[in-house]
């Protein structure tokens, strides 16, 4: 596509005040700056941080009264290249591409078109998923790749697999950490999850499965240990602090309790490492964990494009699955795009979903 044949506007969902219904903006569509890309998007993924920081105030000050973007995932088509990007070689108009938008304040991906910036994660799209598949990657998968770097190099005992925990294994963070820690680490992996999903975590590679909706998962980690060695890593992707009072008995001291949420349950309130200022407990656990063991981390995703180039070549060979619960339309129509947004939000607070849910945007 030539830059003359680019639409002279851009539609985005977007809003002002936390809170506030958001609503369609008309912006005029900027050609890229020198070491920019710019996408159409064809679609788009739900997060739970997209609803947190819709509602957020800390957010709403710090971008006062501008537009806010929604949505952090995307998968779409290179339309216009920058001059300093167009030397490289690196990219042509018309590759397929699937990245992440990490911008709180700024452009959201529930957009026609999205302005790619240097140190942005952006790849080639495998060319064995759809654009509603490749957009369901990019934030869970980089989160989970942050989660898996807490693995201890070796296992406690020679010649035998790490173990790892991953609680909330149903989800789109905890299948790609049960997905990454079989075919890339090759461990042993325990999969959290309700009976009805316990089968689709297993097709995820999960060697052992508890349902957390019929058995105590504590006693069943520590039964379930043979010959009582202990893990080596405890993925938390729900939240909450009832593993604490096993954590010693759980994980050896090289160990890892590793939590993408912090000691919060509610799916409207930020995560991440922000919980450490409004459950300070994290604290003293991060230091204890960093002095005795076994350690402690609230992480965040790395925003690195080698890695999303990591996971498109396992999908190309057909080594992982992307699971796409439901498809989202009508988010920037302007008959439907109300009714879309109160889905969107069904789905990011009531949770329970298996994989993810795409806002498609073509």
């Amino acid at each position: 596509m030539a830059s003359s044949d680019l639409p002279e506007s851009n539609t985005a969902l977007s809003y002002t005040q936390p809170s506030s219904q958001p609503h369609l903006t008309h912006t005029p569509l900027q050609s890229p700056k020198p070491n920019e890309l710019l996408v159409k998007i064809k679609a788009a993924a739900i997060n739970p941080v997209d609803i947190q920081l819709w509602g957020n105030p800390v957010i709403g000050w710090l971008a006062g009264k501008k537009e806010k973007g929604i949505g952090r995932d995307y998968s779409g088509e290179v339309v216009a290249i920058g001059e300093e990007l167009k030397r490289s070689g690196k990219w042509e108009v018309g590759d397929e591409v699937y990245g992440l938008c990490n911008r709180p304040t700024g452009e959201g991906t529930f957009a026609q078109y999205l302005t790619v910036q240097p140190g942005e994660p952006i790849a080639k799209k495998p060319s064995t998923l759809s654009h509603h598949e490749a957009a369901a990657i990019p934030l869970v998968v980089l989160t989970a790749f942050s989660c898996l770097d807490w693995l201890p190099t070796e296992s406690q005992s020679p010649n035998s697999k790490r173990r790892v925990i991953v609680s909330g294994a149903s989800g789109g963070v905890g299948g790609w950490c049960v997905q990454l820690a079989k075919k890339l680490y090759n461990c042993h992996v325990v999969g959290i999850c309700s009976g009805r999903n316990a089968e689709f975590v297993k097709g995820l590679g999960a060697d052992e499965i508890i349902d957390y909706s019929t058995q105590d998962v504590a006693k069943t980690l520590l039964d379930g240990r043979p010959g009582e060695k202990k893990y080596d890593l405890y993925i938390d992707c729900v939240g909450g602090t009832e593993i604490f009072n096993h954590w010693y008995d759980l994980l050896h001291a090289s160990g890892a309790y590793v939590t993408i949420v912090g000691d919060k349950t509610s799916r409207t309130a930020i995560g991440g490492p922000l919980t450490y200022f409004t459950y300070p407990s994290q604290v003293i656990r991060h230091i204890r964990g960093y002095l005795f063991g076994p350690r402690y981390a609230n992480v965040l995703l790395y925003q690195k494009c080698e890695l999303l180039e990591q996971v498109t070549q396992l999908a190309e060979k057909e080594d992982v699955q992307v699971v796409v619960q439901d498809v989202v339309k009508g988010v920037l129509s302007e008959e439907g795009y109300k009714e879309a947004w109160e889905k969107v939000k069904e789905y990011m607070v009531g949770g329970r979903v298996r994989g993810k849910i795409v806002v498609d945007i073509a």
